[in-house]
């Protein structure tokens, strides 16, 4: 009896250290995040990455980039919007028709690379062409001679179609083009161009027939032609040299001015005949 109850006491006693030795064998935890935080952070920074990429197309179209912002908003779970539909605003209308988009960085950027492939084309195809700013907008400076005869309005359109891509420019950058021509001070008088303001004249003319013959859907609103003859000279013209480089002509890009609508006042009813 007394073995008995020594066994019961010793079975007893081995029992709780046998529940500490099973929580020692319990397994340790893990340092550190756990794994599914590396998955999350590469996610964020694809994410992130993503959206740096959209900011940077920098003439990325406005249309195109609402539907890529909707395909992104409905793959990410976001609540669609149900677009209303209204009656359109007359001044909605007009703003949106006749406000002009220039921008003289876009147009200086433009005319500079035009200026740099004249330059790199060999002497005898290389047209004199000077591209700055000043007060008046965007300056693209031609020698006459590059563009016209002696004594002459009718362009050189077969040598020079660079004028094609200044027009383009100019379409898309929504311009106003303003075309001054000027002469040197030597006179002119023959039976076509009787003084050098006559020959300005048609030579700006002429080129805004050209300008108007490659872009026909630009409004005649949008060119302005300057006879400047002898009147503005850049250069001395007691040397030759200096006579050449006044024989010139400007384009100038700037931004449009209002528009305005003429509407001519209604003529009263004549009296009737006998």
């Amino acid at each position: 009896m007394a073995e008995n109850e020594a066994e019961e006491q010793d079975g007893e006693e081995e029992a709780p250290g046998s529940s500490a030795e099973q929580e020692d064998e319990s397994p340790p935890c893990e340092e550190g995040a756990p794994g599914w935080v590396v998955t999350f952070g590469d996610m964020m920074s694809l994410l992130l990455t993503f959206f740096i990429l959209l900011l940077s197309f920098a003439t990325m179209e406005t249309v195109k980039y609402k539907v890529l912002s909707g395909s992104i908003q409905v793959a990410f779970g976001v609540q669609e919007i149900t677009p209303t539909w209204t009656r359109p605003q007359a001044r909605k209308i007009i703003a949106r028709e006749f406000s002009m988009q220039f921008n003289s960085r876009n147009m200086l950027d433009g005319m500079k690379k035009i200026e740099e492939r004249e330059t790199a084309r060999t002497p005898s195809g290389r047209v004199d062409i000077k591209v700055f700013e000043d007060y008046r907008g965007i300056v693209v400076s031609i020698g006459a001679n590059h563009l016209f005869e002696a004594g002459k309005a009718d362009l050189k359109i077969d040598k020079w179609p660079f004028l094609d891509d200044i027009v383009e420019r100019a379409a898309t950058n929504q311009a106003q083009i303003q075309v001054e021509a000027h002469t040197d001070s030597i006179p002119i008088k023959t039976a076509e161009f009787p003084s050098n303001d006559h020959l300005s004249a048609a030579r700006a003319v002429s080129v805004i027939r050209y300008f108007r013959g490659v872009r026909p859907d630009l409004p005649a609103h949008r060119f302005e032609a300057v006879p400047a003859g002898q009147s503005r000279p850049k250069y001395p013209n007691f040397t030759d040299s200096g006579r050449k480089k006044n024989r010139r002509i400007e384009l100038i890009f700037h931004r449009p001015p209002k528009m305005y609508q003429y509407k001519p006042k209604e003529l009263a009813p004549s009296p009737p005949t006998k």
